[in-house]
């Protein structure tokens, strides 16, 4: 049985907090080069009109399938926020975690702490402003809306689309099992609205990538703006240990962020840094696959990704 008493604070390693600093620092450096590239090539009407299939979709079909991605986004975590109600067991490794076991209330506003929710926001966030965009461009001869606009939407999408593999991969091979191992078959994993975030996020990203606009990563120096996102939700969650359940001390919604596992969740983040990148390359590489192939390539592409990072019973 857990003995473990509550803590009053649980500040972060120091060895951690040095490492992220250090880390987006240097993505900080190459930020300015990548914007410029954004604005050069990327964030112009050509980008949001482009069809993959112009003999199967038209751009208005584009439009509506792209309005109605943002429109389920919106509508599942509207009813998160305003009707949602969910209990969440905590998952830390022991002996080395000094939290406590608790069960955090998930209700209200503490639907937008999770890193899954912060990126089905954006992705939701980047379709509709792609939707509108696209209206523009398509509806006034191709008039430009303004230039912060697509810069923004472009953007959006270089941080979402990525994100969507990496988080299908951890809740399948982390996540989920981890927490099926402490507390059986019983688990939050499998409600509707997860099985959404996790897995409706990747079947969007993909088809926009292989069979709608083909919304680009573009150069491969834009993997910054991915890393100060992950680093921005790092320092979020070190913030935010208190909120869950002030009865019971700081706490983590991810086993891997618990602060009180020292050198380990160093490294632990160090990794995920690591992973996002790798998720970023990958997404990248089908990309630049997509951009030389066929239909029944990306087909193959988008089933055999759904195969891999989908989840939806144990």
């Amino acid at each position: 049985m857990n003995k473990t008493k509550p803590l009053k604070r649980a500040a972060p390693p120091l060895g951690a907090v040095v490492s992220m600093v250090a880390i987006l620092a240097v993505c900080l450096q190459f930020l300015p080069a990548s914007l410029d590239y954004i604005i050069a090539k990327e964030a112009i009407p050509d980008t949001f009109v482009r069809r993959m299939y112009p003999d199967y979709l038209s751009v208005w079909a584009i439009i509506g399938i792209r309005f109605t991605f943002g429109l389920l986004c919106a509508s599942v975590q509207l009813n998160m926020l305003l009707f949602g109600s969910s209990k969440l067991r905590t998952v830390y490794i022991r002996p080395d975690s000094k939290l406590v076991d608790t069960t955090i209330e998930m209700k209200g506003h503490l639907y937008l702490y999770p890193f899954t929710c912060w990126s089905w926001i954006v992705l939701g966030l980047h379709f509709l402003l792609s939707s509108y965009v696209t209206w523009v461009i398509h509806s006034h001869a191709r008039a430009s809306p303004p230039t912060w606009l697509l810069i923004l939407t472009v953007c959006l999408w270089k941080i979402a689309a990525p994100m969507t593999l990496l988080i299908g991969a951890v809740v399948k091979y982390a996540l989920w099992p981890a927490t099926r191992k402490k507390y059986g078959p019983d688990h939050n994993f499998k409600a509707r609205n997860p099985l959404l975030q996790h897995n409706a996020n990747i079947l969007m990203a993909l088809t926009e990538l292989l069979f709608l606009g083909g919304m680009p990563l573009g150069s491969f120096q834009n993997i910054t703006l991915a890393v100060i996102y992950g680093i921005c939700y790092v320092f979020f969650s070190w913030s935010t240990m208190k909120h869950y359940n002030p009865e019971t001390g700081p706490a983590a919604i991810y086993f891997f962020m618990d602060t009180t596992i020292g050198w380990k969740h160093t490294v632990s983040l160090l990794v995920l840094v690591c992973v996002l990148m790798l998720f970023y390359s990958v997404f990248y590489g089908v990309e630049q696959m997509a951009s030389n192939s066929g239909f029944e390539t990306h087909v193959g592409i988008f089933i055999s990704l759904m195969l891999l990072a989908c989840r939806f019973r144990d």
